[in-house]
């Protein structure tokens, strides 16, 4: 017979449902509210749109100097050129003489009142150094800026370089001149 004296054990079976995967659980904790590590995410990228489109706002204001905070640089003038510049040669309108006719000895009925723009002076020197042999097989050029004559150039002699500065004084209109040609002397 059984001792009486022990209690009996009964079971009780509770019957749940099959057992879950852990990636149906992160499905649907996501379907409800989310995981606070995506909401950071978000947000991040929110602030970071946020932050551009404001820069590129105010990137792209027109500048409005009275509202710089800068002071405006001091404007430092141009030295002095080294090269002669390019000024306007006065224009010559014919006037004629009071007696109607031209001074004798000026071409073109120019007056002895009036004096010849730089063109005509600069083609008036070149004609005078093509007309002489000896200078015109030279390397020489002129420049003319309000009637002063500057020679440029190389020379074989002292004497030709006298020569060439007497042609340039004889024609009619130099105010001065610049001799700056080089003698090349050559050694024997």
């Amino acid at each position: 017979m059984a001792d009486s004296r022990r209690p009996s054990r009964t079971r009780f079976t509770v019957q749940t449902s099959p057992p879950r995967s852990r990636a149906k659980r992160a499905r649907k904790s996501g379907r409800n509210g989310g995981s606070p590590e995506l909401w950071v995410a978000i947000s991040v990228i929110v602030a970071a749109a946020l932050a551009t489109f404001g820069a590129l706002f105010l990137t792209s204001r027109p500048f409005d100097p009275m509202s710089a905070s800068l002071a405006p640089q001091q404007i430092v003038p141009a030295g002095p050129s080294l090269s002669p510049s390019p000024k306007p040669s006065p224009s010559i309108t014919p006037v004629p003489s009071p007696a109607g006719e031209a001074l004798p000895g000026t071409p073109g009925g120019e007056t002895a009142s009036e004096p010849p723009d730089d063109a005509t002076i600069q083609t008036r020197v070149e004609s005078a150094l093509a007309a002489d042999s000896a200078v015109a097989k030279m390397d020489v050029s002129t420049l003319v800026e309000n009637g002063k004559v500057t020679i440029v150039g190389s020379v074989n002699s002292p004497e030709l370089k006298q020569r060439v500065e007497r042609i340039v004084r004889s024609v009619r209109g130099v105010a001065g001149v610049e001799n700056q040609l080089v003698v090349n002397e050559a050694t024997p």
